[in-house]
């Protein structure tokens, strides 16, 4: 098998656990879902067995990581062209941007009296930050070093400096942050659509999780990350959105909630035009 042959199906692998991804919230949702027995812990028995398969699944790709590493930077392509003219925009959508972002609209939404758009938005923050967190907690201890970075650049997708991630830049590969906040932002949208409007899942759906794809991929053609590193970045982004937003509105009394959200009657902010009001009616 020549080289070429190999590069396809490194490809054509990579793009099938992206489609893995985006197929997973049947996987884990029933669980979770309003209709269901309410978990009472956040995470369930249930989640090490499909981290344990996402991350098999993950270390199934690094085998291609090389090859559509090159594949990414082979400027011979016209898609590799495009990518780097894009790749500035779209590598600015990260965590930071989308945690003020979706805060500042709750915000809004709050003075505004929208609740909905609130809770959308909050939930949303809550997602990217939940998952910025758990990204970093991993990329430290395992120190995995960035394409471009490593030893032979492009080359060596098995470069692991153990934790050299918490204190070296180039080597917090592993997994993407910007993956797993485009990702963790765009499900708990569809997610918080989905109880809404069940029907619209679709039609918003597809567009939002394209954009969500985009902030890892940019990373790919800067050679910041490789394949192995978006789809787990996705993985996470994922399991966090639908997670964190079938979890609050199945307690919906949860401290923060009610502190943020005023879902309960007890302890919540207020926000005004020109004040912000705190109310105290009970204890937590």
């Amino acid at each position: 098998m020549d080289a070429d042959t190999n590069l396809d199906l490194g490809v054509t692998k990579f793009l099938k656990s992206v489609l893995l991804v985006l197929a997973f919230r049947p996987t884990v949702a029933p669980a979770q879902s309003p209709d269901s027995a309410t978990h009472k812990t956040f995470f369930t028995p249930h989640d090490g067995t499909v981290a344990a398969a996402f991350l098999a699944a993950s270390a199934g790709l690094s085998v291609f990581d090389a090859r559509i590493a090159r594949f990414f930077q082979d400027t011979s392509r016209v898609h590799v062209r495009i990518g780097r003219r894009a790749d500035d925009l779209f590598t600015r959508i990260n965590e930071s941007t989308l945690t003020v972002g979706s805060l500042a609209v709750y915000v809004v939404a709050r003075v505004a009296h929208a609740q909905t758009i609130a809770d959308v938005s909050f939930h949303t923050a809550e997602a990217v930050v939940a998952t910025s967190l758990t990204a970093q907690v991993i990329r430290g201890p395992l120190g995995r070093t960035r394409p471009r970075d490593a030893d032979r650049p492009f080359e060596d997708q098995y470069d692991f400096h153990f934790l050299k991630g918490f204190t070296n830049f180039q080597n917090r590969a592993f997994p993407s942050i910007h993956s797993s906040s485009g990702f963790a932002a765009a499900s708990a949208i569809i997610a918080e659509v989905r109880r809404r409007n069940p029907s619209a899942v679709w039609a918003v759906g597809i567009p939002v999780y394209a954009l969500a794809a985009t902030p890892g991929l940019s990373r790919m053609y800067l050679g910041q990350h490789w394949a192995s590193d978006i789809f787990s970045g996705a993985f996470l982004g994922t399991f966090y959105g639908w997670r964190i937003v079938d979890y609050s509105h199945a307690h919906p009394t949860t401290s923060v909630d009610r502190l943020f959200l005023g879902t309960g009657n007890h302890t919540q902010i207020g926000m005004g035009p020109r004040s912000l009001s705190w109310r105290w009616a009970g204890t937590f």
